[in-house]
């Protein structure tokens, strides 16, 4: 008797994890399953369904970014003459579909406050005419060579470098290293010295005159290189002076926004020819504290407008 085949019941395995949801935002659908350990036989229990879905991140796709808590203020951009101290937001989650962030430069990413607001002038000590630099600095001196010039901005040119040299060089109490780079065309291009080496008065009176043209942008590019040999702990400076309109606009637009990443750029535009429109693109702001314009060669030796050049470079003078 009782010769038919006994039923056998489907038997499951347990279920897997979910998977990925199907979409990040908007409606998406993620899924499970669960093998059969023992089919169904002979008009057993039927298998149970061993898949299975449900909705995921349905929140909507158009997301405004999440900014970070503001950083604490940076250390102030001059030492004198009214700098500005900086502080930023960066993104912290970033905006999705139709979403919305504010650019880096926005009020509501980046702010300014006027700082060290004592005149440079004033800090001078008895007997002397240049503010001397103190703190730790890697400063790399970009001298215009170019035929632009003439022989007397030329001259003129060499006597600025001279005494920038002097004010970051002279005090004992400083740890601040100089490199000075003269540059015209791109063949007319070469290093003076280096920040390894540091630079001395007999340097300066050493350059001659390219007489070419102004690969500006060569010269920023080899600028940002030389800080490959700088300190960490230093804080790295770059000085360009110029009274020539670049040989490519472009590549020293580009130069410029790329070295700006990496050191403090301020520019010395000299001479009436100057191209003073196209450094007020590329000059990071507030402009003020990244331009010191000589209008006229004779002024380059301005002890006022030197020591602004010193109070804007140095976080720290006497």
């Amino acid at each position: 008797c009782n010769t038919q085949p006994c039923p056998v019941d489907c038997r499951l395995g347990a279920w897997s994890g979910w998977s990925s949801c199907s979409a990040k935002c908007g409606g998406g659908v993620r899924q499970r399953s669960r093998h059969i350990k023992v089919p169904t036989k002979n008009g057993g229990e039927p298998c149970e369904r061993t898949e299975e879905a449900e909705p995921c991140n349905v929140q909507s796709c158009n997301r405004n970014c999440v900014l970070s808590r503001w950083s604490s203020w940076s250390t102030c951009s001059k030492g004198c003459d009214t700098g500005h101290a900086m502080r930023t937001r960066t993104v912290k989650k970033p905006a999705m579909g139709m979403g919305r962030c504010p650019r880096p430069t926005h009020r509501s990413r980046r702010l300014f406050k006027a700082c060290n607001k004592q005149s440079c002038q004033r800090l001078l000590p008895p007997g002397r005419s240049y503010l001397r630099c103190t703190g730790k600095l890697d400063v790399v001196l970009v001298v215009d060579s170019s035929g632009s010039l003439g022989s007397y901005g030329w001259a003129q040119s060499k006597k600025l470098a001279g005494v920038l040299v002097e004010a970051f060089t002279a005090e004992k109490d400083a740890d601040i290293k100089v490199a000075m780079l003269e540059f015209s065309s791109r063949r007319k291009t070469k290093w003076i010295t280096h920040l390894t080496e540091g630079t001395k008065q007999s340097d300066v009176a050493g350059m001659r005159w390219f007489r070419s043209g102004t690969a500006t942008d060569q010269a920023l590019g080899m600028a940002q290189a030389e800080f490959v040999y700088g300190r960490p702990d230093a804080s790295p400076v770059v000085l360009v002076i110029t009274d020539g309109k670049p040989s490519s606009t472009r590549r020293t637009l580009w130069a410029a926004r790329k070295l700006q990443k990496k050191a403090k750029l301020v520019w010395l535009p000299i001479g009436r020819r100057a191209p003073v429109r196209l450094i007020n693109r590329m000059a990071a702001n507030p402009k003020r504290d990244h331009i010191i314009r000589f209008h006229d060669f004779r002024l380059m030796t301005s002890s006022a407008l030197i020591n602004r050049v010193i109070g804007s470079t140095c976080p720290a003078v006497k």
